[in-house]
């Protein structure tokens, strides 16, 4: 299904863009009928979204009024779309329009139980998830039984993904979690946190993120189908097991999701060629995919390194949020920073802080934050 809509969509973009070494698609899932016409028979299942894309942004292409896309890797944007998708279902609740969405007793948007949101990869994601990943000889879902990896006593670490480069290394301290505007636009190498690191943080935080919380509680991936170097044991730790110390230190609706996680019956050959330059992005809705170049995380033009702002960057998503928040709730947020609309989601913000806390005291290293600068912009 996922190869098949990639197929279907990349027809759209060059064939220079159409280059892949990660692809990551998003699909809902629903269990029952919906009398309202989005899902007409039960158990259908659609892509709503996908990705690709294996790399990050050059620190000198850093935007502070965020319309440059920072990580563009799939299984990162993925999420992003999502959140697009989100914004479109709200706008179908407030205009009495069919939407997989519904008003809880709370006032808060919910996901309506028949319908479940399912994440693939192609390959297990960067980090934690890959690192000690067994080679793949015969059972894809084998466990290691002997633990003998020289690096045992580094599994579960947070790492981060280097500028300009591929792999991960881990953050052990809080010095080397500090990043700073005048220092990466120096040299110092941008370091963004790794995918398996922030598939976690999303098992416990949820996919909406910080501003959608505003308006909804957390929604959670039912499961998550990986491709090449599927390992049930390393899968495991890396998603949610090393965030179990959070448990009861959470603010209501919040939870350590543990997704289903399931290998798949026939992988891609590894490719070994460079990783793309280019990645793309399809939302359920979108007319085309979007291509963005992964050096200066905007949109591609010709000849023109700098083209305009991708529909997945910070400020494109914020000019959401503010649309949204006004109609639903009011102007009390009007003219504030992005930093402080996300600050201002309270419940959301102490199940961050008590995640971030949870991984220090478990010894799993520091999360490297992006420098303050990035986030005070409006819209």
């Amino acid at each position: 299904m996922s190869q098949a809509k990639f197929d279907q969509l990349s027809k759209d973009v060059s064939e220079h863009q159409q280059r892949k070494k990660v692809l990551a698609t998003a699909v809902l899932y629903s269990s029952g009928v919906d009398e309202e016409g989005l899902f007409t028979a039960d158990g259908d299942m659609e892509v709503i979204a996908l990705t690709t894309g294996t790399k990050v942004l050059g620190g000198e292409y850093l935007s502070i009024d965020g319309t440059a896309v920072n990580d563009s890797h799939a299984e990162i944007q993925i999420r992003r779309c999502l959140i697009r998708f989100l914004y479109a279902q709200i706008k179908a609740v407030t205009e009495n329009r069919s939407s997989v969405l519904e008003v809880g007793e709370d006032g808060m948007m919910n996901l309506k139980p028949d319908f479940s949101i399912h994440l693939y990869i192609n390959t297990a994601p960067c980090g934690d998830s890959r690192i000690f990943s067994p080679k793949q000889e015969g059972d894809q879902a084998q466990v290691v039984q002997a633990d003998t990896h020289p690096e045992r006593r580094n599994r579960g670490q947070l790492r981060t993904k280097i500028e300009s480069g591929e792999g991960t290394i881990p953050v052990r301290s809080e010095s080397e979690s500090l990043l700073t505007l005048d220092g990466v636009l120096g040299g110092q190498r941008l370091r963004t946190m790794s995918c398996s690191d922030k598939l976690c943080r999303v098992n416990v935080l949820g996919i909406q993120g910080s501003l959608l919380s505003h308006f909804m509680n957390p929604i959670y991936y039912s499961s998550v189908t990986v491709g090449r170097l599927f390992s049930l044991e390393h899968l495991s730790r890396a998603l949610f097991e090393r965030a179990i110390g959070v448990e009861g230190s959470l603010p209501e609706g919040y939870r350590v999701n543990a997704p289903i996680l399931l290998p798949v019956s026939g992988t891609e050959p590894r490719s070994t060629s460079k990783a793309s330059n280019f990645c793309f992005n399809w939302t359920y809705g979108d007319e085309k995919p979007e291509a963005t170049k992964t050096i200066c995380g905007r949109v591609d033009a010709a000849n023109n390194v700098q083209g305009g702002p991708s529909r997945l960057c910070k400020n494109s998503l914020f000019k959401q949020f503010q649309g949204v928040y006004q109609k639903l709730r009011g102007d009390e947020l009007k003219g504030k920073t992005y930093r402080e609309c996300k600050e201002a989601a309270v419940s959301y913000s102490q199940a961050k802080g008590a995640l971030m806390k949870s991984f220090v005291e478990g010894e799993y290293g520091y999360w490297a934050h992006k420098p303050e600068e990035l986030s005070g912009f409006t819209v």
